[in-house]
């Protein structure tokens, strides 16, 4: 008879083979959507990690500015005043 290797001890109709493959697909989907919610989670928590690095750096440009522009201010008064 059939020496096929995919028909071990049963045959399968067609809509039992459909509804086998259905259901692998499915949980092959559930698996991949899983995955894909973890990288989404991971991209989305390494986006705030950059932001708020980005927002601590922005602070430190301003204070940096800030101070330059002060410090220069006070070098132009001691060269205006002191003869």
């Amino acid at each position: 008879m059939d020496k096929d290797p995919q028909n071990n001890n049963e045959r399968l109709t067609r809509q039992q083979y459909r509804q086998q493959q259905t259901t692998g697909s499915n949980d092959g989907e559930e698996e991949q959507q899983l995955s894909r919610s973890r990288a989404d989670q991971k991209i989305e928590q390494e986006q705030l990690i950059s932001e708020q690095k980005m927002q601590r750096l922005r602070k430190r440009l301003n204070i940096a500015i800030i101070s330059l522009v002060v410090a220069i201010i006070i070098v132009y008064l001691i060269l205006f005043f002191v003869k």
